[in-house]
C-alpha cells in the first residue's frame, strides 16, 4: 500500500495531465496489490521475490506513462537498474549467481537495439526497459521475454487493425507488452512457452 501511494505521486508528477479519478487509481494500485502475492504464493518469502516485487512498481510506472504519453524517461530505468543491483549485492545467493543477470542486461539492450532498427518499431525507451525486465529475470529468461512481448503486441496489433480499423501503422507504446511478458515469466516461467510448442509438435 505504501509503496503503491509513493508510486501514485511519482506517476502524477511525471505526467501532470493525468486525472486523478478512480479508474487511474485502480490500474495504479490493483496491480501492485495482486502481483505482489501472487509472487510470495509462489516464490514464498524469499530475496527472488523481493527482487520480483521490488520489479512490480517499476514495471507498471513505466507501462501508463508510456501508454498515456509514449514517454520512458531515463531516470525510472535507471533507479529499477539501481534498485535490482541493490538487492543482487546483497544476497549471497544472488550475488553468486549475478554474471546471469549482467549477460541478461547486456542481451537485452542489444537485441532489443538490433530488432529496434531492423523494425523501427521500438524507441530507446523500450530499449532501456527491455535491459531492465532483463537484468531481473536473468539471461535463461531474457530471449523468452523479448519473443513474448512481440507475441502480445502482435495480438494487439491484429486486434486493432481488424476491430478498430486503424492502420497497422498506428503507434503502439511498446512497454506495456514487455510488462506483460515479464509478469508472465515471474509467475508462470517456461509453462507458456512449452505449452505452445506441446501444440505445435501435436499439430504437425
Amino acid at each position: 500500500m505504501i509503496l503503491s501511494y509513493i508510486l501514485e505521486k511519482v506517476i502524477y508528477r511525471l505526467d501532470n495531465c493525468m486525472d486523478k479519478n478512480l479508474t487511474n487509481k485502480i490500474l495504479i494500485f490493483l496491480p501492485n496489490m495482486i502481483i505482489p502475492i501472487l509472487i510470495y504464493t509462489k516464490y514464498e518469502l524469499s530475496i527472488q521475490a523481493i527482487s520480483y516485487m521490488s520489479l512490480i512498481p517499476f514495471l507498471t510506472m513505466i507501462s501508463i506513462i508510456d501508454f498515456r504519453t509514449t514517454y520512458v524517461y531515463d531516470i525510472t530505468i535507471l533507479s529499477g537498474i539501481i534498485m535490482q543491483s541493490v538487492i543482487f549485492l546483497l544476497n549471497k545467493q544472488l550475488s553468486e549467481g549475478s554474471m546471469s543477470h549482467i549477460k541478461g542486461l547486456f542481451l537485452g539492450i542489444i537485441l532489443s537495439y538490433i530488432l529496434a532498427k531492423a523494425t523501427k518499431s521500438l524507441g530507446d525507451g523500450d530499449i532501456g526497459f527491455y535491459g531492465l525486465c532483463a537484468f531481473a529475470l536473468g539471461q535463461e529468461y531474457s530471449l523468452y521475454m523479448i519473443f513474448l512481448s512481440f507475441m502480445l503486441a502482435s495480438i494487439y496489433g491484429g486486434y486493432i487493425l481488424f476491430r478498430k480499423r486503424k492502420s497497422i501503422k498506428s503507434s503502439i507504446p511498446f512497454t506495456p507488452f514487455i510488462s506483460l511478458a515479464t509478469i508472465l515469466i515471474i509467475l508462470t516461467q517456461k509453462d507458456i512457452i512449452n505449452l505452445y510448442f506441446d501444440i505445435l509438435s501435436r499439430n504437425l
